[in-house]
């Protein structure tokens, strides 16, 4: 059962009290309201699936961890199935669990945070939670502006989503201001036409594949150039248009070293000039950890495309192959894609996105620019990062990289330049790292 707990709201029951006085009020003078109102809460009891459609609203969020956190078998959630759906959720559910908890089995008692060689069979459990599906609890804590309630109403009524959410919609129902709750229920939210947004970026996702998960879209023909004159605009008093000209054929040259100068002073800013699109695939896994970023403009592929692709190959963690359970691994994949189907074709709701697998994977296509790129990157390629997001990431660095050495020159983690901050959780390959990464 979902329950909201340390709930606190920052001048709602005013707004409440406003809407009560002008009900004429429209929504974008609420919003306005809200703007300056802050939320705090809890979500207890939620599922995988849910918390990720949540996060995916790039508000502030603390999430129970699947790599640090072992879960118990019972800790799951489903939908109302009929008898016989449900004893085959159950079963195979109950042998997601009971695989993870084999895999991950730790070879003594162990204090603290196991690590690879405290395991039996050399998984950790953040490898052994691939297998499991996004009918898993997990807890969430948010923390938010108060317009943003109108993303998760907006995100709750959604005829798509809308049975998927009701119970986290009747819990904020019964923590929100009645009035509020009440507005919040009856304003009227458009929804995109899906079929044309997907017809526009089909031939984007059909560029990525597993032989080529991170595919380089499209960005500026010279960022370099972009940036540079992004700089001088502001400590220049003639035009960029002017500036541009005086430089005539060694524009190129004269922007790069523009561009090294301004980012050596440490004015980052400069580098959110330079935009680039990719086009990713990855499992469920490494999905959350990417929508945690809040700054990309994402584009995620339809969750049905991944049930119309039962071919498309789920991430198998090289230790799970090591361990030697991949084939049984392989067929509850199967197994539990088979029941997919089944429920896709006997529910309404889309609660067969309950079933999903950590391993599954989906695609999407994510606009950054180098300035956040910087940042992610430099938490990703992180020997501590998790491994997949961590081969992502440097996969990445080296498209990036290619376009401009000195845009994405710290796009690495700290020790490649400085002192590790890890403190005493760093992996001691700090010099490893510099000769990898340091550019010459």
């Amino acid at each position: 059962m979902v329950q909201i707990t340390n709930y606190e709201g920052t001048e709602l029951v005013r707004v409440a009290l406003f809407l009560e006085t002008h009900p004429a009020a429209g929504k974008a003078t609420v919003e306005e309201l809200l703007k300056t109102c802050n939320v705090s809460f809890v979500l207890e009891g939620i599922n995988r699936w849910q918390s990720t459609m949540i996060c995916e609203l790039k508000n502030s969020y603390v999430q129970q961890s699947q790599r640090y956190v072992t879960l118990d078998a019972d800790g799951y959630v489903l939908p109302q199935l009929k008898e016989e759906d449900q004893q085959k959720a159950q079963e195979l559910i109950g042998r997601a669990f009971e695989l993870y908890q084999r895999m991950s089995v730790l070879k003594e008692s162990f204090k603290g945070r196991p690590k690879k060689e405290h395991y039996l069979y050399g998984i950790p459990v953040e490898d052994a939670r691939y297998i499991l599906p996004l009918a898993v609890k997990t807890n969430l804590s948010v923390a938010a502006t108060g317009d943003k309630l109108l993303d998760w109403f907006h995100m709750m009524q959604r005829p798509l989503d809308k049975v998927m959410f009701a119970d986290i919609q009747e819990a904020l129902l019964q923590v929100l201001p009645e009035q509020l709750g009440q507005w919040l229920l009856e304003q009227t939210y458009t929804y995109e036409e899906t079929g044309l947004v997907n017809q526009y970026y089909q031939d984007d996702l059909d560029r990525i594949s597993a032989k080529d998960p991170v595919v380089l879209l499209h960005t500026f023909a010279n960022p370099e150039l972009k940036v540079g004159l992004g700089a001088l605009t502001s400590t220049k008093g003639q035009p960029p248009s002017q500036v541009l000209q005086d430089w005539g054929d060694d524009a190129a040259e004269k922007a790069k070293g523009v561009t090294q100068r301004v980012l050596g002073y440490g004015h980052t800013s400069i580098a959110e000039q330079c935009r680039t699109t990719f086009g990713m695939m990855f499992s469920l896994v490494t999905y959350h950890q990417q929508v945690r970023h809040r700054l990309p403009s994402t584009f995620r592929e339809p969750w049905l495309n991944i049930l119309l692709e039962p071919e498309r190959p789920p991430v198998i963690p090289q230790s799970v192959i090591d361990g030697g359970f991949e084939q049984e691994y392989r067929r509850l994949v199967q197994d539990m894609q088979r029941f997919q189907q089944r429920i896709a074709g006997h529910y309404t709701g889309g609660i067969w996105r309950y079933f999903l697998l950590n391993c599954q994977q989906v695609k999407i296509i994510t606009s950054t620019n180098a300035r956040m790129d910087c940042n992610m990157l430099q938490e990703r390629i992180c020997c501590n990062a998790q491994w997949e997001i961590n081969q992502i990431a440097v996969a990445k660095l080296e498209k990036l990289r290619k376009l401009s050495d000195i845009l994405y020159q710290y796009a690495v983690p700290s020790c490649v330049y400085g002192a590790c901050k890890e403190g005493k959780m760093t992996c001691g390959r700090a010099g490893e790292m510099r000769e990898k990464y340091r550019l010459k």
